[in-house]
């Protein structure tokens, strides 16, 4: 649906009729207009939606809307409106009885524009008074209401902040693409940045800053975040290991790069993001502030899995992000910009699932296939075994290997043994640089295939949710659904060689 614009001011023209609009991400469908409002629930990214010729609330960053599958009312954020014609089938001349579903003023078409040079984004309609925020040139601003004054009250697309601009830096624009709104957001600099300590000798954790009760003694070389100044002889931590909050002497701590977290370097990883908004960490864990956010439906690349805080039972790993891409208004991903001067940033894995690898990936040049013997190629970076007869392959499952300190061994290996059930005790497991112990018991593991006398094996894994495989997360172990298990059980014998590797 074409914008009809008044040249003078810019405003688009009133409807008597209402518009149509398609949503630009996915978005919650609100029973009001405010942040008390109720959801009836997410409309996915494409949505039709009518936009009422009379509208209760104007000039607010929702607008009253039907959706037309099912009739149903609403108010939906703005910010995530792209107008459009009809949807298919539809006329744009619109008969709707959602006019006598509300009363309010004649409506208004909120509509989108970009500063041509960089300004601010102001608190006041009115000149003087305070900044709510900066625009860098062409930031995309919808516009909710015809100007008052000489400003516009608008809600900026990059970071959602409202406020008003002068009407005589921005002109009309195209609603914004994914390529406009960087992962990492302009956040106001926090009053203060939690920071790493390590003991350089032995001493208390304490239940308050003076005097109090010992939680225990900690060892020289533990790691400990600062959560608030110094208020006293002690500071006052978080524990990592814990998650529990002490008091230590600000003696007995130097200042500390934060603890080693294991990590293993990946290539061609990609995952789709599963929660609606997910925020990304500036390091491996929920103890500092997000410096960024992503969507539901994001592709992610990712370069490393890190060990980091357990959110999920036995689940440490985190993905160390390489890139994002999102689905623009035509569904075409495009790479979404990480932000100036952006570290590392970090997300849960179960927060992530895989994108469906389509065919084999190519395995390294090897001769274990000679004379059309059946071999095992493990591709740890993308989490794919596949089956191989001489050059051909015949089978391909997605796999869960060992996550961050338990990696599965790279390297040409053998199967040894095959176990068809069995119980597997953690005890029998030993990290080395940790001395951590695994403490599990689980019965009828079924179609074991061992491949090192450490006890690296194939085998099913029903213990672990489904959308971690195609993610690290094991002991050590290459797990698989039980279908994929019982197939190269069936398929492989005591000498089939594995090449796994990244």
């Amino acid at each position: 649906m074409a914008l009809t614009i008044d040249a003078s001011v810019g405003v688009p023209a009133a409807r008597a009729d209402g518009w149509w609009a398609q949503t630009l991400r996915p978005v919650e469908l609100w029973s009001g207009p405010d942040g008390d409002a109720q959801s009836f629930g997410e409309l996915p990214r494409g949505a039709y939606l009518f936009v009422t010729p009379q509208q209760p609330f104007p000039g607010r960053p929702r607008l009253y809307v039907e959706e037309p599958i099912d009739r149903a009312y609403g108010y939906v954020d703005a910010i995530i409106l792209a107008p459009s014609g009809p949807p298919p089938g539809r006329s744009d001349a619109r008969e709707s009885n959602a006019a006598a579903a509300v009363v309010g003023a004649p409506l208004f078409l909120p509509f989108w524009v970009a500063n041509h040079v960089a300004t601010s984004l102001w608190a006041s309609p009115t000149p003087g008074g305070d900044a709510a925020g900066d625009l860098p040139q062409f930031s995309k601003l919808l516009v909710f209401a015809p100007p008052s004054g000489d400003r516009y009250y608008v809600q900026d697309a990059r970071t959602e902040r409202l406020g008003y601009v002068d009407v005589a830096v921005v002109g009309p624009s195209e609603p914004p693409g994914p390529e406009d709104i960087p992962v990492v957001q302009p956040a106001a600099e926090p009053s203060f940045v939690p920071w790493w300590v390590a003991a350089h000798r032995p001493a208390e954790l304490w239940s308050s800053v003076d005097g109090g009760s010992s939680f225990g003694r900690v060892a020289v070389g533990e790691h400990f975040l600062v959560m608030a100044p110094q208020d006293g002889p002690r500071l006052h931590v978080l524990n990592p290991k814990t998650k529990n909050y002490a008091f230590v002497d600000a003696l007995a701590v130097g200042p500390s790069d934060g603890p080693a977290a294991a990590s293993i370097e990946v290539r061609g990883w990609r995952g789709l993001v599963t929660g609606d908004v997910v925020n990304l960490r500036p390091e491996p864990h929920t103890f500092i502030a997000p410096q960024g956010e992503v969507r539901a439906g994001d592709e992610i690349s990712v370069n490393a899995w890190v060990e980091g805080e357990e959110l999920d039972k036995d689940n440490r790993t985190w993905a160390r992000i390489a890139g994002v891409r999102r689905p623009d208004s035509r569904g075409t991903p495009v790479d979404v910009p990480l932000g100036v001067g952006a570290g590392p940033l970090f997300i849960y894995s179960g927060l992530l699932r895989p994108v469906r690898v389509q065919s084999p990936p190519e395995p390294p040049k090897t001769n274990l296939g000679a004379g059309g013997a059946r071999w095992i190629d493990v591709n740890l970076s993308l989490q794919i075994v596949t089956a191989y007869e001489g050059d051909r392959s015949v089978y391909m499952a997605p796999t869960t290997s060992g996550r961050p300190g338990w990696e599965t061994p790279t390297g040409i290996f053998r199967i040894q043994r095959r176990v068809q059930n069995e119980t597997m005790i953690g005890s029998t497991l030993l990290r080395l640089d940790t001395l951590e112990i695994p403490d599990y018991r689980l019965e009828n593991v079924k179609w074991t295939q061992y491949f090192t006398n450490g006890g690296a094996a194939i085998h099913t894994n029903y213990w672990r949710p489904t959308g971690l495989f195609g993610m690290p997360s094991s002991h050590g172990c290459l797990g698989m659904l039980e279908e994929h298990a019982k197939w190269y059980w069936n398929w492989a014998r005591v000498g089939t060689p594995l090449l796994i590797h990244y």
